[in-house]
């Protein structure tokens, strides 16, 4: 709770400081100006979700469970809710997915949590995929911005740094995951000299080798290229939301900008984790690239870009929390039916 009010803290001072001096109605006005091309800014997220769901579906396939991607899509829509939204949402979402798996899916828990870790595994292998992408098609544009914002041009040696420190971490962790790291730790917790601990880890001895087994089969080398790509398409996605919102705010950009400044994004929201969303922190982010490629006197455009975001992760806040209580609301109902 302490780590969650200091970044709510964070987040009010950077997006005061960002935006102090900007008039927040020409900022409206900037938003209102796009009109009917409002919702097409809404595309790329709905992509992102279709890029996630067919990815989580595939990986399940690994392990012989069909469930449609639109189904996991809408796991991710909720989870993400609780994710921004409650203290230390992180760690909550990513404990709810198997159970969510488990109630609307018959995914049996120990495959579930094996799924999960697969998953994250996918997505930080993307996610390097991506920074390095970022740094190689946006390392000019990055190395100007830098120099503007903060006086040095190393932000693409940075990035390219990130990007190579993730795709280690993916990697080693799909070594030591196929390795036998649920068994392994498994030992590891047998040894404590404790008798109900190695009661505990007695009685679930065939979890760890099934969870082993469960993850070695996800992330056998043959079921690796389709999952990656699926999730490097998902981040894709984010710098082509990036692009869209900028050229409807008038920005002469290129794709490659877009993918740059997003990739930096990525990794600010990353270091800011105990932030809600990246609040204030991604907003300060995208204000300093978009005053550094038209003036300051384009902040009310960045506020107006900042907006638009925001306003997107609030409306499927909401409808993640909906479906979350529409899926509650059905379970009483048939549980008579049922007895």
């Amino acid at each position: 709770m302490a780590l969650y009010g200091v970044g709510l803290l964070t987040a009010g001072v950077c997006l005061f400081w960002t935006f102090r001096t900007v008039d927040l109605k020409h900022a409206w006005e900037a938003v209102a100006l796009l009109g009917p091309w409002l919702p097409l800014t809404f595309l790329p997220f709905l992509f992102s979700l279709g890029f996630d769901g067919l990815g989580w579906s595939r990986i399940l396939s690994a392990l012989g469970r069909r469930v449609e991607p639109l189904r996991l899509a809408a796991i991710r829509v909720s989870v993400e809710a609780l994710c921004i939204s409650l203290p230390g949402g992180a760690l909550f979402a990513e404990t709810l997915k198997p159970v969510l798996l488990k109630n609307r899916h018959h995914v049996p828990l120990d495959e579930g949590v094996s799924v999960i870790a697969a998953r994250k595994c996918f997505i930080i292998l993307a996610h390097g995929l991506y920074l390095g992408l970022g740094a190689l098609f946006g390392w000019r544009f990055l190395a100007d911005g830098s120099q503007r914002v903060l006086g040095v041009s190393g932000l693409p040696l940075l990035l390219a740094g990130a990007s190579v420190a993730l795709l280690s971490i993916a990697l080693v962790s799909r070594w030591l995951i196929r390795g036998g790291l649920a068994g392994w730790l498994g030992r590891l917790l047998g040894r404590f000299p404790l008798r109900a601990v190695q009661r505990w880890v007695e009685e679930r001895r065939t979890a760890f080798e099934q969870a082993d087994g469960h993850l070695g089969r996800a992330l056998a080398p043959r079921q690796l290229a389709l999952p990656a790509l699926l999730y490097v398409g998902m981040w894709l996605c984010e710098a082509t939301e990036t692009f869209l919102l900028l050229r409807l705010f008038g920005f002469d950009v290129a794709w490659s900008d877009a993918l740059a400044i997003e990739s930096v994004m990525s990794v600010l929201k990353v270091l800011a984790f105990f932030v809600p969303a990246g609040l204030g922190v991604q907003d300060a982010g995208y204000a300093a690239f978009i005053a550094g490629m038209s003036g300051s006197q384009a902040l009310h455009l960045a506020a107006a870009f900042a907006l638009v975001k925001r306003a997107r992760e609030l409306f499927f806040l909401g409808l993640g929390y909906a479906l979350l209580m529409l899926r509650t609301r059905r379970v009483p109902r048939q549980s008579p039916a049922a007895a």
